[in-house]
């Protein structure tokens, strides 16, 4: 059995309905149904067929308060040179996000707030790309007696390299995941545009198309192409800290503002009614106690937020902390981005499966939650006993 999951991150279902993607070679073409959240949220989800509230996972960062250092604190103390730190921050941050290092990503946060949060280890490099309390794909295949495989390919990658390597990956493993960044990448800076993303879509195609010339023969050869969700091209950007100017940031409430996610937590009930009041007329919404548990990030703890602001379609809170600038030096910096509703029409991913019990008669959308049975049933037709 070999069972390759390939997984290109941000194809937008939109992208397959205006291209015609690889008609005639997936017999069963479905969109995705993501979740409410980014990356980050999503993929645990992907891999292990649980929600965000039983993965723990939902924004890469969270609230966990500690004593503010000795130098923060005299920093903090001195505006102009509070400014200048922040600067230096961001700067730092740029370079080492572009070096690759883990730590690069609590220098986004301004340094007078950096104390009040921490972030999930996350790392796409590596399979799962955070530790996880439940089962994983790899967990699922060690436990069939399955050779499992991972790689996280670069932006724009080398196609003819990795199809010259697929010989000996599928004569070594019985799964393999591959993770691609590029459709995501390069639609935040190009836009939503499938025209524009052509490069990437064709080199997914070349990709898969190779995979099944050497693993089409067998019957119990699988191929899943998904991603987690789709691209919205930015119409507005809303400035959600100059709206709320009239209270004190770190003191009446605290907020950690995502690109499309606002989430926070309040001194008091009357701060927080304020609020509410202030913000009545955003391009955004607060989500009920209802919505969070059908989102299924009903969790039993305030660190994602006591209350969520998520932004309307098309629009982003700007600046925030993940696409800073608090200098306001420049536009939001990219054409298109997504962590909208999973209802929202350009949020939906996609599920295309080629090999046995492909359905062409399933139409219906695939919930985020739902490759991980997918994947495992294939596995569970062609399982061995474990060594």
């Amino acid at each position: 059995m070999r069972l390759v999951l390939y997984f290109a991150d941000a194809f937008a279902w939109r992208y397959v309905q205006e291209t015609g993607f690889m008609g005639d070679f997936w017999p069963e073409r479905r969109p995705l149904e993501t979740v409410l959240g980014y990356s980050s949220t999503i993929l645990p989800c992907l891999v292990t067929g649980e929600p965000p509230q039983n993965t723990g996972v939902w924004t890469e960062y969270y609230r966990q308060d500690r004593p503010q250092s000795t130098f923060a604190k005299r920093v903090v103390r001195t505006p102009a040179l509070l400014t200048s730190v922040n600067l230096a921050r961001l700067v730092l941050f740029r370079f080492a996000r572009k070096a690759g290092m883990p730590a690069a990503h609590k220098l986004r946060i301004p340094l007078q707030f950096a104390h009040h949060f921490a972030r999930h280890d996350m790392d796409y490099r590596r399979f799962p790309p955070v530790d996880l309390p439940v089962p994983n794909l790899g967990d699922a295949a060690l436990e069939r007696g399955m050779r499992f495989f991972f790689r996280y390919l670069d932006h724009g990658y080398d196609v003819d390299a990795q199809i010259a390597d697929l010989d000996r990956v599928l004569g070594t493993y019985d799964v393999a995941f591959y993770y691609d960044p590029s459709i995501d990448g390069h639609g935040h800076r190009l836009g939503a545009d499938p025209v524009a993303l052509r490069p990437d879509l064709d080199r997914v195609a070349r990709f898969t198309e190779a995979v099944w010339e050497r693993v089409g023969d067998d019957p119990q050869a699988h191929v899943l192409l998904f991603s987690d969700h789709g691209m919205t091209d930015i119409r507005r950007n809303y400035d959600l800290f100059a709206a709320l100017r009239r209270w004190r940031l770190g003191k009446d409430y605290l907020v950690f503002v995502d690109s499309t996610f606002a989430r926070f937590w309040y001194s008091t009930p009357s701060v927080r009614l304020g609020i509410h009041e202030a913000l009545a007329d955003a391009p955004a919404a607060f989500l009920t106690p209802e919505e969070e548990h059908r989102y299924g990030i009903a969790f039993p703890h305030d660190r994602y937020g006591e209350e969520i602001l998520v932004a309307d379609e098309a629009v982003v809170f700007h600046p925030s902390y993940i696409s800073p600038t608090f200098f306001r030096t420049k536009e939001y910096p990219d054409r298109a981005t997504h962590g909208y509703r999973p209802e929202a029409p350009s949020a939906y991913g996609i599920y295309l499966r080629k090999g046995a019990g492909a359905d062409p008669r399933r139409t219906e959308p695939m919930p985020a939650t739902g490759v991980y049975g997918a994947a495992t049933g294939i596995m569970d037709g062609a399982a061995r006993p474990v060594r």
